[in-house]
């Protein structure tokens, strides 16, 4: 049976040109090195050298099989080379999931993570939290990046950020003027735009509970999918609603983004992941994500 031993020895051969030299340089006597480059012309069925006392040299059959092992072993160096990054976890796919839109803190990180990965395929997946959930249990996607919380025992959570929230108003609305806090009473009779539940349950219920806490139920005239979409209804003047600090990165035309008066509730971002997770390259994600954001 052909063995990869067989290949380098023939390679040494058909350098040197002489048994002597190429046995010199392999380490090994020159009989045997004779007797296993015979098992090899026995096993690919042609001469591959032409010897006489004098002279050692290749045949064309010879030349055409040197190049082709040239290439043969230039694959093989490839795979052991990229198998040895897949175990370091610096090559293959890396799916994120994400809900809403990225903060310039999280944007930063992934350019930076690309650049320290180049050999890493980065694929982002927007869904709601729940369906994030669901996508981890099923390794859909690698890794999350949803608002808690989340009913799950076999995920992990990060914090990333805790912000407060704001209200956002259309520029014509009689309160976008002011520059004070304000009151969450004072939107009692606004009509709200909502992200369903069913998207984000953790996020909605927080909004309901400070409604709640302020003294009224809020007034859902419609529900919107995404921070942009809200903010699109509220500049379009359909009603009022609350986001999260992070809406002021991406300001809207036609929106005034106000201070609350009561900011202690926060909403939270984390970072998910499945507890059980073997794979290097998202430990080695995992990892990167956590120095990053230790040193920012």
């Amino acid at each position: 049976m052909m063995e990869l031993r067989h290949l380098r020895y023939f390679i040494a051969v058909a350098e040197e040109l002489h048994f002597s030299k190429a046995a010199k340089r392999l380490n090994i006597s020159q009989p045997p090195l004779s007797y296993q480059i015979a098992q090899l012309e026995e096993e690919v069925g042609v001469k591959l050298l032409n010897r006489t006392n004098r002279s050692v040299e290749l045949t064309a059959a010879g030349e055409n099989f040197l190049e082709d092992i040239y290439h043969l072993f230039n694959t093989l160096d490839r795979a052991c080379d990229d198998a040895r990054r897949i175990d370091r976890g610096e090559e293959g796919k890396l799916i994120i999931g994400f809900s809403g839109s990225w903060s310039s803190k999280l944007l930063k990180f992934l350019r930076f993570y690309r650049s320290k990965f180049p050999n890493i395929k980065v694929l982002l997946h927007q869904s709601s939290t729940s369906d994030q959930v669901q996508g981890l249990h099923n390794k859909q996607i690698d890794v999350g990046i949803l608002a808690p919380p989340i009913d799950s025992e076999l995920i992990n959570l990060s914090t990333i950020h805790r912000v407060p929230f704001y209200a956002a108003l259309p520029l014509s609305h009689s309160l976008a003027q002011e520059d004070s806090a304000l009151d969450l009473l004072e939107l009692k009779e606004q009509p709200f735009i909502m992200s369903p539940r069913k998207i984000g349950p953790g996020y909605y219920d927080t909004i309901i509970s400070m409604c709640h806490r302020a003294g009224f139920s809020p007034h859902i005239i419609q529900e919107a999918e995404g921070v942009f979409t809200i903010l699109t209804l509220v500049s379009a003047e359909i009603g009022v609603s609350l986001v999260s600090e992070l809406a002021l990165e991406h300001p809207k035309e036609g929106v005034v983004f106000r201070k609350l008066k009561d900011n202690t509730v926060k909403m939270e971002l984390s970072l998910a992941c499945r507890k059980d997770e073997k794979s290097p390259i998202i430990h080695s994600f995992l990892s990167t994500f956590a120095s990053f954001f230790e040193k920012e």
